[in-house]
């Protein structure tokens, strides 16, 4: 009976094994299942909150493209601009007044190689602001400054005196009187371009499309008076301006020859006319 009994005890436990194991892997498969229903109810919960937030966003997009593409109908494209400007002291006795009465002619632009062909669009600025400064002044411009000296015989001779700027940072004295001479004007204004940049800022981003770009521009531009009857300079003036300006197209662009002109004027009508020796200003429009 002890033998029996032990086998028969051995035989019913490993009867019972196999529904023992089934049991365990069942519930094994229960609990996986149940960790899936959750990770799906999360997934399904994360897409739509993304779906919701993508939905806004394009929402706040198209309002912001709404409000920009009525800009250029109704006003200018919003934009920040900073100025600076700074110039010595006028020489004296030198009268500011004079440049009302007798017209001050205008030379062409030094600037760098690579910046050369900006050279028309800065002339045709520097003469607006010329006109619009309070009081004018009146100017030959840089168009019939050449003709005149090439009329005059004197192309050779400018070339010579822009040469030797080019060396010395100074108009030689003969030669400049020469050329006042002919073109009869006392004072010549000398313009320079130092830089000019422009870079791109992302403002507005939704699923990699770029809504809204800032354009940000920085102008440095200089001026020199320089007396052809002794070859001094009276007066010399620098002038930094940055725009930013908000754009919906790569194709929109800064307006090069109004953001110059706003530097000009204020070179001029602060620095040259006025008695200001340094000033700094910003404004919004």
């Amino acid at each position: 009976m002890g033998w029996s009994g032990s086998f028969l005890r051995i035989g019913n436990d490993i009867a019972s094994r196999p529904a023992q194991l089934l049991s365990v892997k069942a519930l094994e498969r229960q609990v996986h299942r149940g960790h899936d229903e959750r990770r799906d109810s999360s997934g399904c919960g994360w897409k739509q909150n993304k779906e919701r937030i993508v939905s806004v966003a394009w929402r706040i997009a198209g309002l912001l493209l709404a409000f920009l593409s009525v800009l250029p109908a109704g006003c200018s494209t919003p934009y920040l601009s900073d100025t600076y400007a700074t110039s010595t002291p006028k020489l004296e006795p030198f009268d500011a007044s004079e440049l009302a009465r007798s017209p001050v002619a205008v030379l062409p632009f030094v600037s760098p190689d690579s910046l050369q062909g900006f050279s028309p669009t800065l002339s045709q600025a520097l003469s607006a602001a010329l006109i619009e400064v309070a009081p004018p002044i009146r100017e030959i411009s840089t168009d019939q400054t050449l003709n005149l000296l090439t009329d005059q015989g004197l192309a050779t001779e400018y070339t010579d005196l822009r040469s030797g700027f080019a060396r010395n940072g100074i108009l030689e004295r003969q030669r400049l009187q020469r050329i006042g001479a002919e073109l009869g004007s006392r004072y010549v204004l000398l313009p320079g371009l130092a830089q000019f940049e422009e870079s791109i800022l992302d403002k507005f981003e939704v699923a990699g499309w770029k809504f809204i770009r800032n354009r940000v521009t920085t102008l440095r531009l200089w001026l020199q008076l320089w007396d052809t009857q002794n070859g001094h300079i009276v007066w010399e003036s620098s002038g930094e301006i940055t725009v930013a300006t908000v754009f919906l197209s790569p194709k929109q662009t800064v307006a090069l020859e109004e953001t110059a002109k706003k530097l000009f004027v204020r070179m001029i009508q602060d620095e040259l006319i006025g008695s200001k020796t340094q000033i700094k200003t910003s404004e919004q429009q």
